[in-house]
Order: structure tokens, then sequence, then C-alpha cells
């Protein structure tokens, strides 16, 4: 009898072993929402996640506060809350300049080989190997060689100096990653664990790690430094971008062409010129060339050429931007053609550096030579962060249908690499895909008939793009669950957020002017703002009058007070003074009403100490505004502008959103295929302890997450 006890006894032992270190895949997918997965999957139309749910746990899942990307992805990885990643927004500002930065990166000037001494250095090897000579003549008696030789390497020392100090830079730039705290699969790589991470988001440059191998995700600019700027060429003489009512809100670039027939000549913006600063921007030569049918165009860029139909797409094209002989950006997007006549209406994809060819220092991948491998295995990939163009479509050039295409083309991609990933035998797989966010932003104006800009003969053709667009990441989910039964894997599918309909902007800056919280100059025009304002002139608050000004609204959802001895020109006084207003602006934020519906648009406003348990005084913003279902922060808010009214009805493509909405409206998804005894919500923090429990690894440091079990 007591033999069969310890032989039990160690069964449960070992299966406890073996449960404590299995292998863990986890697939993130960003801005899933709790109640249409729920839903869907009770109509039976999300059958892989229906089984999970069965099989395993299903429960919804608490974003950060705010509920942004780059926010809950950071505490996803970290396991601390946003006041101590310091990934709060996706802007931050400066309070000397009050200017806005983004939250997750700092840019950096980097020397580029041995920098102020580069001319020196390489014109001093050219001597010395030239005084080598010499002296080896010298040695050999040929004196008159050696004297030949000490001029050659003076003329040729000299030519080199001269050369590289107008040819090599200086300097570089270079990206610090400003998150705070140490990822999950760094931990698991310290203890021996293999881990592939795959388009996390905030991870930014690619760090190294013990035992793994990471793609960088949302963050990874293209090559003009954006986000993802979008190209439009056209021969439209009254082309307006329709974001911002025609101010080019979201900043894509739109190249007039001077003729909609024969042979057009035209540039590509590339990227700035960061080395040398002239000329501002680094362009390339493109020919377009209209057949004489006006059927279809050739396109001759960077030694090659197309022919392109309406309709049709390019595959991957090669773009070469040189700075100079020697230095040169590579690049690599696709070319769809809307129309060739009347008008020419051609749309080029925001382009990413090609991972076959990065610069210097720009490290998407860990190991560095694991992007380029990548793309001889697999092929070429998109390197940028926000991979799915959203900007086009906002402004109004791209259809629907374009927008689709792309989105489809990326995700086949990225699930391609999944696939391959899931079959490298890893301790830890981590991917995120990022298309049902996408796909919500644009597409919610075919959900919600309550929307501004609901039109219903396109929610007859698109009303079930956000369906589809589940019932895609449902697909993936089935590849994750027979590769976690294979391999005997646990395996969590999260999101970072929910989603909501965004019907009306919110002008908080207006408000606080019409408040007497923010005074304007007198005689300064208030203009519309975009992002190339901010980011290539540096226009920002240029009609505030701080002396005057008592909070400022930036970044999506936020409210700073112009704080005596942080900000610049701050007018509010620490202590009492402070506390006092911050409580004003909570009541009075709260008890504001939309004269159009009766609805007040904001569900709760949080002081920082209410939201986080640690932070940084002097970056955190001292409110968290956030809004009930239909209502979000402005662009105009987040860009620095002021607006007339308070209160704008959302009639962009732009129509859904998260940004500045309650965590508790917008919840994300949690999914595992382990049953869980607790029946609590779930915190995206909490899944950093869940899988180091899982893999058998201790945690590093004091988490903010729990462990679910």
């Amino acid at each position: 009898m007591l033999f069969r006890r310890l032989i039990l006894l160690a069964a449960l032992l070992g299966a406890a072993a073996t449960y404590a270190q299995q292998k863990v895949i986890v697939l993130g997918f960003d801005g899933v929402d709790a109640g249409y997965t729920e839903r869907w999957m009770n109509e039976g139309k999300l059958p892989n996640l229906a089984r999970l749910r069965a099989e395993g746990t299903f429960r919804p899942l608490l974003p950060t506060t705010p509920a942004q990307t780059p926010v809950s992805w950071s505490t996803f990885s970290t396991g601390i809350d946003p006041g101590r990643t310091g990934i709060f927004d996706f802007l931050r500002r400066d309070p000397k300049t009050y200017l806005p930065v983004f939250a997750a990166f700092d840019e950096t000037k980097e020397p580029f080989l041995l920098g102020e001494r580069n001319p020196i250095a390489f014109a001093g090897g050219v001597a010395l190997l030239f005084v080598i000579i010499a002296a080896i003549l010298f040695a050999l008696r040929r004196r008159a060689g050696a004297s030949i030789a000490i001029v050659i390497g003076v003329v040729l020392a000299a030519g080199m100096f001269v050369a590289v100090k107008k040819y090599i830079p200086v300097t570089r730039p270079g990206v610090i990653n400003r998150r705070q705290g140490i990822p999950f699969w760094d931990a698991a790589s310290k203890a021996g664990k293999k881990a592939t991470i795959v388009h996390v988001p905030v991870t930014f440059p690619a760090t190294d790690f013990d035992e793994g191998h990471m793609l960088s995700g949302l963050g990874v600019p293209d090559v003009s430094g954006r986000v993802g700027k979008p190209f439009y060429f056209t021969s439209e003489l009254d082309f307006k971008p329709a974001g911002g009512s025609g101010s080019n809100e979201f900043s894509i670039e739109v190249v007039q062409l001077e003729d909609n027939k024969g042979v057009i000549q035209t540039q590509i913006q590339g990227p700035p010129n960061k080395l040398f600063n002239d000329p501002p921007f680094i362009s390339i030569p493109m020919t377009v060339t209209v057949a004489n049918d006006r059927n279809s165009i050739d396109i001759a860029v960077s030694g090659q050429k197309f022919t392109l139909k309406p309709g049709q797409w390019t595959g991957w094209v090669d773009f070469v931007f040189p700075f100079n002989p020697l230095i040169k950006i590579h690049g690599i997007s696709r070319f769809h053609l809307i129309s060739s006549q009347p008008e020419i209406k051609l749309y080029l994809s925001p382009i990413n550096f090609d991972p076959r060819n990065l610069p210097p220092g720009f490290r998407v991948s860990t190991p560095v030579n694991w992007a380029p491998q990548v793309a001889k295995d697999l092929g070429l990939y998109k390197t940028l962060g926000w991979q799915i163009d959203t900007w086009a479509i906002s402004e109004g050039f791209a259809t629907e249908q374009i927008f689709w295409d792309d989105m489809t083309w990326t995700v086949n991609q990225s699930r391609k690499m999944f696939g391959s990933f899931l079959g490298r035998g890893d301790d830890l797989v981590v991917q995120c895909f990022e298309f049902p966010d996408r796909v919500g932003h644009v597409f919610w104006r075919v959900v919600d008939p309550t929307h501004p800009a609901y039109d219903p003969k396109l929610a007859a053709k698109w009303g079930d793009a956000l369906l589809r667009a589940y019932q895609l990441m449902d697909s993936i989910v089935g590849d994750a669950m027979a590769a976690a039964e294979k391999q005997h894997a646990t395996l969590y599918v999260v999101s970072d957020h929910g989603f909501a309909s965004f019907r009306t902007h919110v002008h908080y800056n207006t408000w606080l002017v019409l408040n007497g919280y923010m005074t304007l100059k007198s005689g300064v025009q208030v203009k519309e703002r975009n992002v190339e304002m901010l980011f290539d002139s540096g226009q920002f608050w240029e009609n505030v009058d701080w002396s005057k000004t008592r909070a400022y609204a930036m970044g999506l959802g936020e409210v700073y007070i112009n704080l005596k001895g942080r900000e610049a020109h701050g007018i509010v006084n620490p202590g009492p003074e402070y506390d006092a207003l911050k409580q004003e602006l909570k009541t009075k934020l709260v008890a504001m009403v939309d004269p159009a519906t009766g609805q007040h648009p904001v569900r709760r406003v949080l002081a920082r100490e209410e939201a986080y348990k640690k932070f940084d005084p002097n970056m955190i913003p001292d409110l968290f505004v956030m809004n009930n279902n239909g209502y979000r922060v402005s662009w105009q808010t987040s860009l620095g502008g002021v607006p007339k009214e308070v209160f704008e009805p959302n009639k962009a493509v732009w129509s859904g959103d998260h940004c500045s909405v309650d965590p508790e409206i917008v919840k994300g998804i949690f999914f595992t295929n382990r049953k869980l005894a607790t029946n609590r919500a779930p915190y995206i923090g909490d899944i950093y302890p869940t899988v180091l429990g899982q893999l058998g690894v201790k945690a590093p440091y004091e988490l903010d997450g729990v462990e679910l079990k």
C-alpha cells in the first residue's frame, strides 16, 4: 500500500514539474473586443475560439489606463503598470518646451565610425601606408622611389581627408527605447529558455537577449521616419485630403503630376537628410508613362520598370535613396494603380526599410542578421511597425478594397512567419497581429448605424468587414491550437484592448479655453493642425499664452497642470492650489454635457495617483480623462489644435477607437487551453507572471500583475 502511494506521489510530482515547465505559445491580437468575440462565438461564427473556450478558459481582459496599444503591450511585456514602464501614451511632452515627442523613443546622435576623427583617421591611414612603402624603398636604397611614395602619400592623404569630410558623416541618427522594465522573454532566456518574439509593439530597436530571436513591432518607422507615410501621385487638380476638412491631418504625401498623358517626370521624397542636412530630404526621380490608349501606365524608378493596369498591384519594388555615392538607404514598397483615365491616381504604400540591406545601427531584429535571414528563408516582408496603411483610406484616396487587399496580403506574410516559427521547437513563441485593430479603426462606420459616417450602401458591401477580420483571427488561432496540441504546449490568446464607436470628437483644449483654464494670444490665427506641422515644421502651441494658462491637454486623453517649478512657464503653485485645481477639473469634466445628445462624454477622470502606484511626477500626466462609448479625444487636441467648438461630429473614415475610452468599456480578450480556477477578470499585466509560471521561471522583480492559476 505504501509502495503504491509512493508511486502515485512520484507521478503527481512529475506531472507538476511538467506542468510548471511547459512550452508556451502566446498569440497576440491588437484591438480585439471581448463583447464582439463572445457574441460571435455564441453565434457559431468563431469555431476555433469557441472550442478553446470550451476546452480551456475565456475571460474579458482589462487593459491599461489608458487603453492604448503601446501602453497596454508595454505592460504585457514587462508585467508593470504604465507609471513604471514610462509608456502612458503615444506622445509625451517636454515640460521645459511643452513640445510633444514620441513617448516610447528618444532620438539620439551616434558617432559614425570615429566621428569627428573620421577625416584624420582615414587620411592618416593612407599616409601611414605610403610611409611604410617609402621606408621599404629607402631600405632597398631606392631613394627616388621613396621620395615619390612620400609625395603620393601626402597628396592621396589630403585627398582622402577632403573626400571623407565630404562623404562620410560625423554622426548618424540613433534610437533609444524608453520603455522601462524587463520583458518576460528576457527573463525566460536568462533561465535558459529559447524564445522567438515577433512583432510585439515597443520592441524597437531590438536588443540582444540570451537564446532568443526577435523581429521588432510597432515603433519601427518607415524610411521617412514616420509611423507610415503613404504617397498619392495624381493629375487631379482639385484633390483635397478627406481628413480634417482637407487639412491632410495624417500628412500623406500628395504629389501633383504635371499631366495626365504622355511621359511624366516626378519624384519620390525619401528619408530626411539627418547625415548632412542639405538637401533636407533625399528624393529620387520616377517616370510615369501613360499608354496611348490610356488603359495602363509604365513606371520607371530605381532602375526597375513596371506596367500597371487599373486595379493592379506591383510586387515588391526596390527603392535606393543615395545620400552620396557611398551612403544609400534601401527601401521596399508596392504601387497600386487606382485610375489611368481621365486622371491618373497612383498609390504607393509607405516605404519600408529593406530587411536585406538595413542601415548600420538600425536594429529590427535580434540577432542583427536574423532580419535578412528571414527575408531569405521566407521572402520579403514589411519591417514597418504600423504595417497596415490606415492613413490612405482615412484621407480619401484609397478605397476599402485597397485597404483590404493590403491588410490580407500583410496578414498572409505574417501568418507564413508564424507557421515557420512555431516549428522551431522553442520553449516560448510570441507573435502579435495588428489587423483587427486597423480594421476596427476604419470600418466601424459600417458596423454602427448611428455613426455620422454611416453609409447604407457601403454597409451593404462592407458591413461584415469586422466579422471577417475576427474570422481571420479565428483561423490563425486554429493554427496555434494545432501546434499547441502537437507540442503539448500551453497556449494564450490575448488582445491589448477592445473597441468602441468614435462618433464625436471632444476638443479638450477648446473646453479649457472656454472655461478659463487656457488662454490664447490675441491676434494669433488658430489653424487646423496636421502631423507634418508637428514633426516636420515643429509648430505647436504658438498661439498659447502660458502666463495665463493653468491647464492644457495633450496626447490622447491627458490633461497637464501648468505647474510652477515643473513647466517652463508654470503659474500654478504646488500643494493645495495644484490639488484643488485637479479636483475642480475632474468635477467639471465629468459634468460636461454634449448639447447635441444630452450625454456625458466623460465617464471618469483619474488623477495619476489613482491610476498608478509609482510614477515620474515630471513626466506622467496629472489627469487621465476617460470617455464614454461614442466619444473620443479629438485629433486636433492631440496635435495642439484649438477649434471653435468643444464637440464635432466625426464624419471621417477613422470611425472606431479606444484610446481615450474608459478601459472598463473596451476590454480585450484572454483565452488559454488551460482550465483556470480564478473567476476574476484578468489584467493585461497578469500575462507576464502567468507565462513565466508556466515556464518555471521566477519573475526578476516585483510585478503589478498576478499569475493566473
